[in-house]
């Protein structure tokens, strides 16, 4: 098996600087149920030929949710997936590493009869509490190892389970691109732990700042003379000073949950991230968290947030993340030097296989931001940025550049003769 990495799917790791699993002490926040850093069972789950994905009767699965679910596994050889729904079970499937997937409440009741879930007519019921929102979720890996349950009540929203990189507990109660609940559910001694996330966000955070595109959240150790009123209309100019640049105006815009953490520790315990990961920033659309109050880490996460909001999403890690460093070039001359030398002392790296690279092959260096920066800055110079926007939230831009004449490889070499 290879070193196990982060993927970081549709969202942002700021920073990402250790990519094996080493081993390291660090204390649990209070209140917090331990994570399993080695996310065991998860691994074990997916260390097969195939998975059988059951889904309800009647269920049609989307093309995009496929996508997602075939590539979660990137740290070993792929399984092969089959599908089926429920009724065409046979005795024998319950052999297999079985993944539920659809939503809850069309699933039949005995399908959850050994799982602390509970279906209602619209969603599902869990530790006493309904959640029939839509965008309610959860995850859970049966005691067995052999069954995990992906369900979500709706499919407007996003697999959050896949941007969470869920593994380090065993159960996880998502409302949006919240976590609600995580823990383990059915311990060996017969004891449930739960991480009741509300409880601890409101113990945690005791300041909070809002203006007109965030709601700012600071820890109860931060000193109260970083936070001044005027810190909220500060940031919102950012917002707006992007917006314009982006030639995309600012209705519509919902509050950015910002939460700022003391430690990077405690920030990835709050997004049950492994410790063996260093994370000091990560963006979940809506709802972003920051190690420490670090400017350029907060512009990086909102610039993701805005792109995402006003213009839309693109899979690539290429193009995602060159977009939103492109951003920053509105704003510093600067930041385009500087990420440009990067992409000078690092030439070779830029080819075609790292513009189409997958998650784990792009984030694996530091240096892949900044001269995927560049280089999208240069395709934006050549087609116009209305064209690059449309061609990105259409997630067509290779297309478009072979309708207009021009191809990656062409592009990257006429880049390489200029710089």
């Amino acid at each position: 098996m290879k070193p196990f990495t982060t993927s970081p799917r549709t969202i942002s790791l700021v920073i990402l600087l250790c990519l094996l699993n080493l081993p390291m002490i660090a204390q649990v926040p209070e209140g917090f149920v331990p994570m399993d850093d080695s996310l065991k069972a998860m691994l074990h789950f997916y260390d097969a030929d195939t998975i059988l994905v059951v889904m309800p009767n009647n269920y049609t699965i989307q093309q995009k949710d496929v996508h997602a679910l075939e590539n979660f596994v990137f740290w070993k050889d792929k399984p092969t997936y089959t599908y089926k729904h429920e009724s065409e079970l046979q005795a024998t499937d319950s052999l297999k590493r079985l993944q539920l997937f659809g939503p809850p409440h069309h699933f039949s009741p005995k399908t959850f009869y050994d799982s602390p879930f509970q279906t209602t007519e619209n969603g599902f019921v869990f530790n006493g509490q309904t959640f029939n929102h839509p965008h309610d979720a959860f995850y859970y890996m049966h005691p067995s190892k052999k069954r995990i349950y992906t369900c979500r009540n709706g499919e407007t929203h996003p697999l959050v389970y896949i941007g969470f990189l869920t593994g380090a507990y065993q159960l996880y109660v998502f409302h949006g691109n919240e976590i609600i609940y995580s823990g383990n559910d059915a311990l060996p001694s017969g004891e449930k732990r739960l991480n009741d996330m509300d409880k601890l966000r409101d113990n945690y955070f005791c300041r909070r700042i809002i203006s007109r595109y965030f709601k700012l959240n600071f820890p109860c150790t931060f000193a109260t003379d970083a936070m001044s009123e005027s810190l909220g209309n500060e940031l919102d100019d950012y917002v707006n000073q992007l917006c314009r640049h982006l030639n995309v105006d600012t209705t519509n815009i919902q509050r950015i949950e910002t939460n700022f953490y003391a430690s990077r520790e405690e920030l990835q315990y709050f997004i049950a991230a492994p410790l063996w990961q260093t994370i000091y920033g990560k963006s979940f659309g809506d709802i972003n968290h920051i190690t420490g109050f670090d400017l350029a880490t907060f512009k990086h996460e909102t610039g993701h947030s805005i792109i995402g909001t006003k213009i839309g999403f693109n899979p690539s890690p290429f193009y995602m993340e060159g977009f939103r460093q492109f951003t920053d070039y509105f704003f510093s001359d600067l930041a385009y030097s500087n990420d440009l030398i990067v992409f000078i002392n690092n030439r070779e790296r830029l080819t075609p296989e790292l513009v189409h690279a997958e998650n784990v092959d792009f984030f694996r260096g530091m240096e892949n931001y900044s001269i995927s920066g560049v280089f999208i800055a240069f395709i934006i110079e050549k087609i116009g940025l209305e064209t690059f926007k449309e061609a990105y939230v259409d997630n067509r831009i290779d297309e478009m550049l072979i309708d207009r004449g021009l191809t990656i490889q062409q592009l990257i070499e006429d880049f390489k003769a200029k710089n």
